[in-house]
């Protein structure tokens, strides 16, 4: 086959590219004008302010454990615990956010906030971050208060508590009204392989 066959026969391949492209593409059009393939169907993204669920998808948060409706005592207050791994340090418990997290290096380790005031409280909760990702586990801690941060008097004792992202990966815990200014957790064990230290991600303090 000499040259002049050989384009002659490329630009008819070509040109048959381009008029199929043409009458597949003729089909259907979108609102602005630009032409679909037949059978596809354009749907408008609808307008948001805000993340929103989709209608027919369960909010998660209907199943998570329910929080007093007062404000949270230890949001921003200061805290201390023992020695903390790497950049999870005690501040990130108390910042009101649950993508941020504490992490002590082993255990046993204690987590004490400082409310600024005494006030009468009776339910403390520790939660972590409710992402899946973020698997069921426990952990074992005891909870105690005190009003000079030097007699401190237990009034949740030592127990294993489920953390579960259904239920937003949340342990709430209630008690008797009792006057306290620092609020200790001593946390002995924890289920969960991935570290040897106590997790929280928002540890949170209640009239």
């Amino acid at each position: 086959m000499n040259k002049k066959l050989i384009i002659i026969f490329v630009a008819v391949i070509v040109v048959s590219l381009v008029a199929s492209a043409i009458v597949f593409f003729a089909g259907s059009s979108s609102p602005g004008g630009a032409k679909l393939p037949p059978g596809v169907t354009l749907i408008q993204t609808p307008e948001q302010d805000e993340a929103e669920f989709p209608p027919g998808f369960p909010d998660p948060e209907e199943h998570f454990i329910k929080l007093p409706e007062t404000p949270n005592l230890a949001e921003g207050k200061n805290v201390e615990s023992g020695e903390a791994t790497e950049a999870f340090v005690p501040a990130n418990a108390v910042d009101g956010e649950l993508t941020s997290y504490w992490e002590s290096r082993g255990l046993p380790m204690d987590f004490t906030v400082d409310l600024a005031d005494t006030h009468t409280i009776q339910t403390v909760a520790v939660r972590l971050n409710p992402a899946p990702i973020w698997e069921p586990r426990t952990q074992t801690f005891e909870v105690l208060v005190s009003t000079d941060g030097s007699t401190y008097t237990t009034v949740a004792p030592s127990e294993r508590h489920q953390f579960d992202p259904d239920t937003g990966n949340i342990v709430r815990i209630d008690f008797s009204p009792v006057e306290a200014r620092y609020v200790k957790f001593t946390f002995t064990k924890k289920s969960s392989g991935r570290s040897n230290g106590a997790q929280a991600a928002e540890i949170q303090v209640y009239e």
